[in-house]
Formats: C-alpha cells, sequence, structure tokens
C-alpha cells in the first residue's frame, strides 16, 4: 500500500505552526496588511520554504480534512485600550508584524509639467529636477502626467477661430517634447540609471482622441511620442491606468463610477471611499494629503495629489482670474508594502535656487 505523501503528524504540526503565527497577529493567507504573512513565519520559524509549507498546507487539508483556523487571528495594535478585568498593560506589538512587508522604494514622484514651444523657459525646470534627483539618487522616478501640453491636437479651441491660430502644430509640439527630454537629460549623472515612468495625462491623450478622429494618422503621432520617451530612458503607461510601486498606486488622477476624474475641493476624500489602495495623483495642480482611516487590517488610505511642476507662480489660461491653490515643486517619497511610509514636498523656489546655477556651469 502506497505511503500518504504528508504524514498525519507532518500535517498537523503544519497546521499547528501557522495557528500559532495567527495568535501572535500575523496575517492568513490573502488578508492585505502590514508584515508577513502567518504561512510565511511559520515555514521561517520551521527552516522550510515557503512554496513547501503551502504544498503541506494544502496536502493536510486534502488528505486529513486539517486546515487552519484563520479565526484566531488577532490584529496587534499599538497601546490597545486595556479590559477592566485585566489589570496589566497591553504589552507593545512585534515589530516584525506591523511594519509593512517588501522592501522600500525611495521615489520622486514630478507633477504636470504642461511643456509647451510658446513657454520655452519651462525647459530649464526638468534640469533643475534631474540635477536634483542625480543628488538624491532615487529608486523610481515617477511623472504624473501631463508632460506636455499638446495645444496642437485640443478639442477647446475650434480650428476655424481666432484663438486657433495660436495654436502649434503638431510638429512644433512634437519638437518641443524632445527638447524637454534633452534638458532632462542634461541634468542627470551620466552614472545614475534610475528606474523612468511617465504615466500619461489627459493632455497626452489628445494625440489619441485625435487619431480616433483621423483614422489615416492612427499610430503616427503617438508612436513618435512613446518612441522619444524609450529613447531617453522613460517608459510610458496608459492614461488612466494604476501604475504600482510597491502596493501604491501612481496616476495621472483617480477615474470615479462615469469615468471623469474625481474633481474639487473634495475629490481626494470621495476617492479615499472608494479606493482599496494608496494613491497618488496630479491633474489639479494642487496639493492635498488626504489619510482616510480604515477598519480592518489596512489601517489608512492615503491619497496625495502632488501639486504640477510648472515653473513657480505659473498660471495657464483656462484657470482665468479664478483662484487655484497650484502648488510648485517635486514630491519625494518612500513607498512599503502598500504604504506610503515617508512624504515630503520641495517647492519649485528651492530647486531654482539650488540647481539653476549648474544650468550655466
Amino acid at each position: 500500500m502506497a505511503q500518504p505523501a504528508l504524514k498525519l503528524e507532518t500535517a498537523q504540526e503544519t497546521v499547528e505552526r501557522v495557528n500559532a503565527a495567527l495568535r501572535q497577529g500575523y496575517r492568513p493567507p490573502g488578508m492585505p496588511g502590514s508584515g508577513p504573512a502567518a504561512i510565511a513565519i511559520a515555514a521561517d520559524e520551521w527552516g522550510v520554504n515557503r512554496a513547501t509549507m503551502q504544498g503541506r498546507i494544502v496536502a493536510a487539508k486534502t488528505l486529513y480534512g486539517l486546515e487552519p483556523d484563520d479565526t484566531l487571528f488577532r490584529p496587534q495594535r499599538y497601546q490597545q485600550p486595556v479590559p477592566r478585568a485585566v489589570l496589566q498593560d497591553a504589552p507593545p506589538p512585534e515589530p516584525q508584524v506591523v511594519q509593512p512587508s517588501g522592501r522600500a522604494v525611495r521615489v520622486l514622484a514630478i507633477g504636470d509639467l504642461h511643456q509647451d514651444p510658446r513657454h520655452p523657459d519651462r525647459l530649464n525646470v526638468l534640469t533643475w529636477i534631474a540635477r536634483y534627483a542625480s543628488l538624491h539618487r532615487f529608486d523610481h522616478i515617477v511623472q504624473i502626467g501631463d508632460w506636455s501640453t499638446w495645444d496642437s491636437v485640443n478639442q477647446h479651441d475650434r480650428n476655424d477661430t481666432a484663438g486657433a491660430r495660436h495654436k502649434p502644430s503638431i510638429a512644433r509640439d512634437m519638437e518641443n517634447l524632445k527638447d524637454s527630454l534633452a534638458a532632462w537629460r542634461a541634468g542627470i549623472d551620466p552614472d545614475y540609471k534610475p528606474r523612468q515612468t511617465v504615466v500619461l495625462g489627459n493632455h497626452e491623450n489628445r494625440l489619441e482622441r485625435f487619431e480616433n478622429a483621423n483614422p489615416e494618422a492612427y499610430g503616427m503621432f503617438t508612436g513618435e511620442r512613446d518612441q522619444a520617451f524609450l529613447q531617453y530612458g522613460w517608459k510610458t503607461r496608459p492614461y488612466g491606468e494604476l501604475f504600482y510601486i510597491e502596493g501604491v498606486a501612481f496616476t495621472h488622477h483617480p477615474v470615479n463610477g462615469v469615468g471623469r476624474a474625481f474633481g474639487g475641493e473634495t475629490g481626494p476624500q470621495r476617492a479615499a471611499s472608494k479606493t482599496t489602495v494608496p494613491m497618488v495623483s496630479g491633474h489639479t495642480h494642487k496639493r492635498q494629503v488626504h489619510d482616510a482611516a480604515k477598519i480592518g487590517p489596512v489601517d489608512v488610505i492615503s491619497m496625495v495629489e502632488i501639486g504640477c511642476a510648472l515653473p513657480w507662480g505659473t498660471v495657464e489660461s483656462y484657470a482665468k482670474h479664478g483662484m487655484t491653490g497650484w502648488w510648485y515643486g517635486v514630491v519625494p517619497m518612500t513607498v512599503q508594502g502598500g504604504v506610503i511610509t515617508d512624504l515630503s514636498f520641495v517647492s519649485m523656489l528651492t530647486l531654482e535656487r539650488e540647481y539653476a546655477d549648474r544650468l550655466a556651469a
């Protein structure tokens, strides 16, 4: 008679080791949150491969009907309220349980740049930011979209209007994009090779909409745009996509149920009520941080709007004379295990003061 693939004693020990980890506050499988899962901890403490541990759990259930009891899980919270029947303080949690899993990744987030051939002064901004990035050596650089304005194909000014006479040609817009990429390269140290990603914005999407309306040009301009980015080391992601780094989403703007951006003064708050992951976005040109407390193993969802990367004080013409609340600069942060652990803001004034001199050097 063939021996079972897993002995009963081994199956019982496997399940009990996972149960012990659950009692200590390590997460059940499939549950989001900080720290390693109970199965991973049990495997490490037993000295077996995690894949082997997972296989033993499957075999224990298949052969003997044994499986870990997820109801044993109790999340650790620092300084929990002490029940009146208990006369001692609650102990602080184990750091390994509550600290985010995964590795810490340092990210530099760059807001809307709105490069435009009619405003060549905006090119300098890219060299300042590149010098700053080279000094601080971020692991990943994310430009949040609207790198260029692409007014050549905007649909707000019909081509039969006086305003349309001021629109640049597609060729001028494309040349300006390449000039801005060259300005970025001029500021990057040759030995610094970070990952660089552009999550395309609604202004880049103007080219997709133009090609859709003019199918004979399909792929012509968007292909040249994306190839230009790639030539300078930038990978592009589609407009509207959530691009993840260590479980934190980066996108031009979060999208509501009817396919539009969450707008208005309460946009981040309303988006936080819908999303299941922390999110970093641009689009509004405003600097906002909203931490939405949650019930469950994920304690908080953070929404960060990173302002814009225009020269300080620049206001686009569509804002007219209304209030803006825009902020100008870049946003360094650290992300780890689905949490934005560190966040700061560096103004365009600081970048110009500290890095513009190098432009002339």
